[in-house]
């Protein structure tokens, strides 16, 4: 009786409690590791894993479809075909390399995935690689054409550069291209081509033909570089020219 006004066991013992769970045991770790209390944040959580996946770029592998390697290249910069690639070449660099090379360069980048920015650095530093060695080439040439003349260096240089200015434009070209044209073997060669084919008129300046002073010309009126260091009566009557008319030496 006393038991049953108490209330019995119902008040003196409380019932056995549960633990009611969103997650199973088996990632129970998980979520407190991630700190989720709900359903609603784990969901939040994965939305965002989402977001940030359909963002990145699919490796390719051995087994990738061609069309699946091409998508891949497009979002790591490579453009769509090998023409369209934005170049952006530093001046005189047609000197180096023609059209032809260029797009060669470029066929063989697009075909490997190469970006936009890689093809220019590529083409840039082959463009400074070949001046740098044409540079080379050129103050090498000098030293050694300057020991060998001696005295008669500038007179020479004279002859073999009116010999190349006889020449055709698409040899001067080749010449400024490959750089052959600050190589000795070369200079020597337009020097005795230039004393064969010019006469002495060229070579000692002894011109003699009645002209007045005012009256005189030039042999290479378009090319006042020619006349820049000779000591000849033609290069002094030339520089002279050219000085009358502004240009400075």
């Amino acid at each position: 009786m006393a038991d049953e006004a108490m209330g019995g066991d119902s008040l003196l013992s409380p019932e056995p409690t549960t633990t009611s769970t969103w997650y199973g045991e088996s990632n129970q770790t998980l979520v407190e590791s991630k700190g989720w209390k709900t359903p609603d944040d784990a969901l939040k959580s994965y939305s965002e894993l989402e977001k940030s996946y359909s963002g990145r770029v699919k490796m390719c592998t051995p087994e990738s479809s061609a069309e699946e390697i091409r998508a891949f290249y497009s979002k790591t910069g490579c453009p769509e075909n090998p023409k369209a690639y934005d170049l952006n070449l530093p001046e005189g660099s047609e000197l180096f390399l023609d059209d032809e090379t260029i797009d060669a360069v470029c066929e063989a980048a697009w075909a490997n995935g190469g970006s936009n920015q890689a093809v220019n650095a590529t083409l840039k530093s082959v463009i400074e690689t070949l001046s740098t060695r044409i540079q080379k080439t050129r103050e090498q040439g000098e030293q050694a054409l300057k020991e060998e003349f001696g005295d008669k260096y500038d007179e020479n240089l004279t002859i073999a550069k009116r010999f190349c200015e006889t020449c055709s434009d698409e040899f001067n070209e080749l010449l400024e291209k490959t750089g052959l044209g600050n190589n000795p073997i070369f200079i020597k060669e337009f020097m005795e081509k230039g004393k064969q084919t010019m006469g002495d008129t060229l070579i000692k300046g002894s011109s003699d033909s009645g002209e007045k002073t005012e009256g005189y010309k030039p042999q290479y009126p378009n090319t006042p570089e020619m006349y820049a260091s000779g000591e000849d009566e033609e290069s002094v009557k030339a520089r002279a020219y050219f000085t009358a008319r502004g240009h400075v030496y």
